[in-house]
């Protein structure tokens, strides 16, 4: 058999009950000083404590001009004290009968969502530009913004609302400082070990010279299928003829951002082989 033994409660101690004993005087002090305010003002509210204060009040109401449109009064609530309430009106003014309503505007709001409709219109849109001598990272910088819609004011990163891309004249971009003899292009043949080929910026370009604008422009787009699509509205030509004439494109060359324009190698015929 085991013996149980009661534990009597720990009696307070003495810094607790002090401390109890301090709160409920507080509280104590502060109903009493609510109920003695009450008896001192009865029921006339305010008015009897501070007249002067409520004239002045009602003085400056009525000297308020009436053309303001603004009502400024004196209200009084059950607890018997005044307070200001202020109320705005407003004029009804006819509209015109020439102005034709057609309802809010759909692009007013907060947020607005590209439809098919949008997409297609900014698609019917052409933009040519001119590398002849332009810095080849500046180049592909507004031409990647223009193939994802970014100027377009509904743009949507998940939405096409890019425009078609011509380029002409990629033979003749330019680089700055070694980047024309030191810059490799590095491509696998089979994607096994030892199939990889580099081949230097000036040989590519007296090869493939739409290539090098190709690739600087796909890595500025995204690595999605949406990526994949605007790439597609991209048209590199190295000559200065393109077969699209037929769709009036916009020149923005001068939109390019002119940067440093010589290279260190002031001209490529200076380079030696």
């Amino acid at each position: 058999m085991h013996d149980y033994i009661e534990i009597q409660p720990a009696p307070a101690s003495g810094h607790r009950r002090r401390q109890t004993l301090g709160f409920v005087a507080v509280i104590a002090t502060v109903a009493i000083g609510c109920f003695a305010y009450g008896l001192s003002t009865g029921e006339k509210g305010l008015l009897e404590l501070s007249p002067s204060r409520a004239a002045t009040k009602m003085s400056v109401v009525n000297m308020l001009p009436s053309t303001m449109g603004i009502d400024r009064t004196l209200k009084c609530n059950s607890a018997k004290n005044f307070l200001r309430k202020t109320t705005k009106t407003l004029e009804k003014v006819d509209m015109p009968a020439d102005i034709e309503i057609v309802g809010p505007d759909p692009l007013q709001r907060k947020s607005y969502y590209p439809k098919l409709a949008d997409t297609k219109a900014s698609k019917e849109t052409w933009i040519v530009l001119d590398a002849q001598d332009q810095i080849l990272g500046r180049l592909a910088s507004l031409a990647a913004t223009l193939v994802m819609g970014k100027w377009h004011p509904l743009y949507h990163p998940a939405m096409n609302m890019g425009a078609h891309v011509v380029i002409i004249n990629a033979d003749k971009v330019r680089v700055t400082g070694r980047k024309y003899t030191d810059k490799l292009y590095k491509r696998h043949v089979t994607g096994r070990p030892g199939s990889m080929k580099s081949e230097a910026f000036r040989d590519l370009q007296a090869r493939i010279p739409e290539r090098i604008v190709e690739v600087a422009i796909k890595g500025m787009l995204p690595k999605t299928r949406l990526g994949r699509e605007q790439f597609k509205q991209l048209h590199i030509y190295a000559g200065d003829e393109n077969p699209h004439t037929s769709q009036k494109p916009v020149d923005l060359t001068y939109k390019i951002s002119k940067g440093q324009r010589e290279s260190f190698m002031q001209d490529r015929e200076l380079v030696k082989e």
